[in-house]
């Protein structure tokens, strides 16, 4: 772990068009349909919360943990932020879908 925190700066707009798609990345396989579409692909916001699902899904399928995380994360995509979860964000940014 470098320490250092990488900068995210998210549009109003991103987060408008990308909130529906930012929900599905937390519940269970859903989180890869985001991925697979092109203007989904290019939204940070969208982008972001897929790297954090994808963490919360593994979690889940290990260890049954990852629900909690990924209400946390429903939580967050209806608050319009862009928050790094326990544990998972740490994770989750070294998927790095975010371009």
């Amino acid at each position: 772990m470098s320490g250092t925190k990488r900068e995210l700066n998210f549009t109003p707009e991103e987060i408008e068009q990308g909130k529906t798609m930012a929900i599905l990345c937390y519940i269970g396989f859903l989180v890869f349909i985001p991925m697979f579409m092109d203007d989904m692909k290019k939204n940070k916001y969208v982008m972001f919360h897929a790297e954090q699902g994808i963490i919360c899904l593994v979690l889940n399928f290990f260890c049954g943990i990852g629900i909690i995380f990924s209400i946390l994360g429903i939580i967050n995509v209806l608050n319009d932020k862009a928050a790094e979860l326990p544990l998972v964000g740490q994770f989750g940014e070294k998927i790095n879908l975010v371009k």
